[in-house]
């Protein structure tokens, strides 16, 4: 007997997802390299924002939320995600959020070192970072890798968990860590606003056109494929 593999068409928003990223992250990138003056405004401005308002309690909270994106913290929960995937025989899933989250990490560490910004408190020794914090600034590691991560569990929520409490809950709080993480390493001055912003916008562009490449593999069905909770539930009735 003849087995099919279903495999579904790619969709289109990814790539719309991936674009508007990369619009935000291109002209970041450009303007640090030349030294634009409105790189200095933005970072300026948002800056006075963000720190504002630096009471002792608020600032311990931030330096344990600022913590949690740390990249072997970010790693390990990674590999954890993978791991609960493939206990659930979720594997495509699994090396999908290997991929997106230990893999592309290394993009960022590339582009690091191409840039090779200094931090604020490097460039003006009037800062006292709130933490401490080695290599280059542009663009944050911390930022990039909490929307690798915390990006990937949205859309793994998103595919896989039938529940909508639960995956309210995990979209809601994964959007939540991410501009936490990001908007801490503003608020401790280890990171320039602009920063963080070609951090989540370089990761997001990664993630969506990863998730586009492996999105008919990642929900084909047929002997070896799953199609998620909606494809089951169809199969039913």
């Amino acid at each position: 007997m003849l087995k099919f593999i279903i495999m579904k068409k790619r969709p289109v928003y990814p790539l719309i997802i991936a674009a508007v990223s990369l619009a935000v992250f291109i002209p970041l990138l450009s303007g640090v390299i030349t030294h634009a003056a409105w790189i200095s405004t933005v970072d300026h401005a948002v800056v006075q924002v963000v720190t504002a308002y630096r009471p002792t309690w608020l600032t311990a909270i931030v330096l344990v939320i600022t913590n949690l994106g740390d990249p072997p913290v970010v790693v390990i929960v990674g590999l954890i995600v993978a791991a609960v995937l493939f206990y659930f025989r979720r594997r495509r899933y699994a090396w999908f959020a290997f991929a997106s989250i230990c893999l592309m990490s290394l993009v960022n560490h590339i582009i690091k070192n191409w840039i090779r910004r200094p931090r604020p408190f490097v460039q003006d020794p009037r800062i006292t970072p709130l933490t401490t914090a080695g290599g280059w600034s542009f663009p944050s590691g911390h930022a990039s890798g909490s929307m690798l991560l915390y990006g990937t569990v949205i859309l793994i929520a998103l595919s896989l968990v039938s529940l909508p409490r639960a995956r309210h809950f995990l979209v809601g709080f994964s959007t939540v860590m991410i501009i936490l993480i990001g908007v801490s390493r503003i608020y401790v001055q280890v990171h320039f606003p602009t920063d963080v912003f070609a951090g989540w916008s370089s990761a997001l562009a990664g993630l969506m056109l990863l998730w586009w490449l492996m999105y008919p593999w990642l929900t084909a069905v047929g002997p070896t494929g799953w199609a998620g909770p909606q494809h089951k539930a169809n199969s039913r009735k």
